[in-house]
């Protein structure tokens, strides 16, 4: 079982991310505390959705810790 390092950054008020994907995905911007909730396979609310282009970008709200969560593609990101 491999340990996938999740990618966060900490927000004082609203930060945005881009990712670029190498095929269609997941891409999801998720807080604390539904990032604890996805963790443990419950439902679980965020930002992002289905994304068959690249780059996608995401911004939020919120001060506090926002994890990127990628599921079906390589990928690179940055925050800003």
């Amino acid at each position: 079982f491999m340990s996938v390092k999740i990618p966060y950054a900490y927000s004082n008020g609203t930060l945005s991310v881009e990712v670029i994907l190498k095929n269609a995905a997941d891409v999801f911007l998720v807080d604390t505390v539904n990032f604890h909730k996805y963790q443990r396979g419950e439902r679980f609310e965020y930002y992002g959705g289905h994304y068959t282009q690249t780059p996608v970008r995401i911004a939020v709200s919120g001060i506090g810790n926002w994890y990127l969560i990628v599921r079906g593609s390589e990928y690179r990101y940055r925050f800003y």
